[in-house]
Parts: structure tokens; sequence; C-alpha cells
């Protein structure tokens, strides 16, 4: 259809030439009596035809080239909308917000973790819509504040791009997909610290042991088997509630797991859901873990590991030192608890 549509337009371009020609060059098309009267037409004719050429020639080719470079330039916004829809396939791998009140989403950008779209809206009362509603989307995450068993927190003293100077922070990592968030929250643990709760470690140990019957229990946490038995654990089953949101509960036969609760980060801005744990009587599980020898992996950041007791956690959320929101809500939750436990 484009070729076609381009060859009627040259084929247009090319009947009017020939028209302009026809009418302003023929001298036979003016009477006799007229060329007679004007004989100064018929002795510079010659020149004027050849100006006139020069001029329609020029013309054909603006227009020629005008065709030309729109047509270009179509071609080439459809290859970047092709582009476009093959990329949004493969970028943002959350699932995007919709509620009853959603009427339409534009996706201006989006990556790997996160998304930024603008949705239309319909108003509470249903007699209006907002056109220009920012929405940021990012992949669910947890955050989990682990105590060992004398009672103190192992956090990490870090950089963050959007915090000045540094940071205390806890454990914490973006939700896989298909993978539930307490599951995520035992990956990080393990990813970060080489620390996971007493019943893992047991599981670990029974793993190992079925596998190599030569192995006694003291060699375990030295053994490089660990995080593959680890790996190898059966999984609790990811669920979802009736918003379609990813259930938080933990193993019932954990313990010292406590799932504090999901929270919206933005409640109109979206910035997806945390989930927050509380890991009580933590042991390592890894080579080292729970010390600054530790070789984290699934991070390319780089961390500090601190221990801080109840009193020196307190201290410092009061003065501001978990310097994100998410951060300063799971510490806090998780002191609560541990306060209800004694």
């Amino acid at each position: 259809n484009k070729v076609k549509m381009k060859n009627k337009n040259i084929e247009s371009t090319a009947a009017t030439i020939e028209a302009l020609h026809n009418m302003s060059f023929k001298t036979s098309a003016y009477p006799e009596k007229y060329q007679k009267q004007h004989s100064y037409y018929q002795n510079g004719g010659m020149r004027w035809n050849r100006l006139i050429h020069v001029i329609i020639a020029f013309a054909s080719l603006s227009i020629f080239l005008f065709l030309l470079v729109n047509e270009v330039h179509v071609e080439s916004q459809e290859e970047d909308k092709k582009t476009d829809g093959q990329s949004t396939e493969i970028l943002y791998q959350g699932t995007p917000w919709r509620n009853e009140r959603t009427i339409d989403i534009q996706t201006l950008a989006e990556t790997k973790f996160a998304r930024c779209d603008m949705h239309t809206v319909m108003s509470e009362d249903g007699q209006s819509t907002v056109n220009d509603w920012l929405f940021l989307e990012e992949m669910n995450a947890v955050n989990v504040a682990v105590v060992t068993s004398d009672r103190n927190f192992v956090v990490f003293k870090q950089q963050k791009y959007a915090i000045p100077g540094e940071t205390l922070s806890p454990v914490g990592g973006f939700i896989d997909k298909d993978e539930a968030p307490w599951e995520s929250a035992r990956r990080e643990v393990m990813e970060e610290l080489g620390l996971g709760s007493r019943k893992t470690l047991e599981d670990i140990e029974n793993v190992i042991k079925a596998n190599n019957s030569n192995i006694n229990a003291s060699e375990l946490q030295d053994n490089l088997d660990n995080k593959a038995a680890f790996s190898s654990l059966p999984k609790l089953e990811r669920t979802v509630d009736s918003f379609d949101l990813a259930n938080g509960n933990t193993d019932e036969s954990e313990s010292d797991w406590l799932y504090l609760g999901r929270y919206r980060t933005a409640a109109n801005r979206g910035g997806g859901f945390i989930y927050t744990y509380l890991l009580k009587n933590a042991v390592p599980i890894l080579p080292n873990g729970g010390t600054p020898q530790f070789q984290i992996t699934g991070d390319d950041e780089a961390q500090q590991i601190h221990f801080l007791t109840v009193e020196e956690t307190l201290k410092h959320l009061y003065q501001g030192d978990f310097q994100e929101v998410k951060w300063t809500a799971t510490l806090s939750l998780a002191l609560l608890r541990l306060q209800d436990d004694q």
C-alpha cells in the first residue's frame, strides 16, 4: 500500500508538470492575432521556456524529496513502535497496578525492576477522570530484621544512590517472579549474611547427611555443599489474597520467623509493596555466616556488617540513621515484637 501510494503521488506530480507544460509552452494555444501583436513574446520565448522549465523542475524535485523524506520518517516511526513493543514484553518483571478506577495505562519508561506509567483514573464519585496520574511501578521487595540468639541486630552500613552519605539498613531485596515473599526473605538473609533459622540449619544438615553419610554434624557448617543443600529445600508455595497480591505468611514449622506485614510504599504513586519480617535466633548456615568475612552473593553493592544491641538499634532509629522509611518501619516493628515476647 505504501509503494502504491508513493507511485500515485509521483504520477500525480508528473501529470501536473505535463499540464503546466501544455499550458505555458505551446504557442499554438494562443490565437494567431495575439501572437502577431506580441512579437516580443515570440522572440524571447525560448528564454522564458528555459526559465520556467528550470522553475518547474526545481519544484518537482522538491515535491519528490518531500514525499521521500516523509515516507522514511513514517517507516522509522513504525519501526520504533515495533521495537518498543518488543522491549515492553521483556523488561519490567512486576505486575502493573490496576483496580476498578483504572481506565487506561500508558507506559512512559521502564527497566527490569521499575516502570513509570501515566494512568487515566476515574474519580471516587465517578463523575470525572484524571488523565495525568503519574504512577511509579517497582518490583515488590522484602526487608528482614535479623536478630541473633544474644539479641543483637545484624545490619549493614552502606551507601545508596538516592541517600546522602552513609546509612544503616537491614537485609532486603526484590522478590523474584512467582516466588513467595517469605522464600525471598529466607534467600536474601542467606545470600547477604549467610544466616538462617535454626529449623533451616536442621533441614540443611538432614539433606547433607542423607547424601553424604560420612560427614558428621560438626563438619556441616564448613562444608561447601550447604548452599546447594539450601537450594534443594522444599519451597513454600506462593499464594495470593482477594486483591491478587502475594500472601506474606511463613512456614508454620518455622518458629523463629515472624511476618510483620505488607505495606504500600507510596499510597497514591505506587513504588511497590514491601513485605517485612523478623528472624529471631539467627544462626550461621553458610561458611563464615554472620561475620565480616562472609562473602556476600546476589548484591553488587559494598556492605559492612554491624552488630547492634537493642538499645543501640533504638538509638540509631531515633537519630534517623536508617535513612529509608521502609527500613525504619521494619526495625521499629521488629522492636515492638521483641518487646511483646519479653
